[in-house]
């Protein structure tokens, strides 16, 4: 048994979850067919039914374990979260955007029983490397629906962050993947800017030291200034330039909001304050 797009999404539309666990067959072959669609050009299949019904499975735990454990090794190839990676404009963005965010589902609803401190290692891999090669930063697309893969990308990053098994010594190569987005010479019209924050509030809930973040947001602010020294007022620093300062502005409201430390906070206003004079002569 294999669903064609038409019939997945009617099945998808009147999905039984009776069924689903019932029939084995069945599960598998809706899988199989929710993965080879997973990057539709058709928005409602993609984003309402796919999309959603992973999530209503993978959170509900009505998959087996080894059957996650086969969807995230899916998810995580060059058919999937690294298909035609490197494209621009193009329908391949769906497939990788929207494997991220079954792969941020899966790893959110795992404890570490199933993927060990190496297989996460070997996941963080895949991620950082979908992180810097990813090109396409387009959020919607007209008549396409969200492509989003930044946002998603953030997710996925997040997910990994908090997952049981993540060691703190790859703080620094989080941080990096942070900065990557950042500086893709685009400004991100679709808050893909603030759903970075999420990662950055992982790191600091697993004990990241303020100090640390303190260190790579004046870092962030130094390669600005060389990027600004090196081209001059170019639309690759201007784009730069929006991104952080928007992204250190986001991370001073959230943090304002959850973390009130003064050091911290005082840093932040800073950048802010520093970027601000900067770009328009104030004091």
């Amino acid at each position: 048994m294999f669903f064609e797009e038409k019939t997945l999404k009617h099945e998808l539309l009147t999905i039984d979850e009776k069924k689903i666990l019932g029939d084995e067959i069945y599960c598998d072959s809706m899988i199989d067919s929710m993965m080879k669609y997973i990057g539709s050009k058709d928005p409602i299949l993609r984003d309402d039914l796919i999309y959603t019904n992973f999530a209503k499975l993978i959170n509900g735990g009505i998959i087996p374990q080894s059957k996650m454990l086969n969807i995230l090794e899916r998810c995580l190839d060059e058919e999937h979260l690294l298909y035609k990676i490197g494209e621009e404009n193009t329908d391949s963005v769906f497939t990788r955007s929207f494997s991220s965010l079954v792969v941020a589902l899966i790893l959110a609803n795992d404890d570490g029983t199933f993927i060990d401190a190496k297989r996460l290692l070997e996941v963080k891999t895949t991620i950082f490397e979908y992180l810097n090669k990813e090109k396409d930063t387009r959020g919607f697309v007209v008549n396409k629906g969200w492509a989003h893969s930044i946002a998603h990308g953030a997710d996925m990053l997040t997910a990994l962050v908090s997952h049981e098994q993540f060691q703190m010594n790859l703080l620094a190569d989080v941080l990096k993947a942070i900065e990557t987005c950042l500086l893709k010479n685009v400004v991100y019209q679709d808050e893909e800017e603030e759903r970075l924050i999420f990662a950055v509030e992982a790191l600091l809930e697993n004990g990241m030291e303020k100090q640390v973040l303190m260190s790579w947001i004046k870092d962030l602010s130094s390669t600005l200034n060389k990027e600004q020294e090196v081209s001059g007022q170019s639309l690759s620093f201007y784009r730069s330039k929006i991104n952080v300062t928007n992204f250190i502005k986001t991370l001073y409201f959230r943090l304002k909001l959850i973390n009130s430390d003064k050091e911290l906070l005082e840093c932040l206003e800073h950048e802010i304050h520093y970027w601000f004079r900067k770009s328009y002569g104030q004091g």
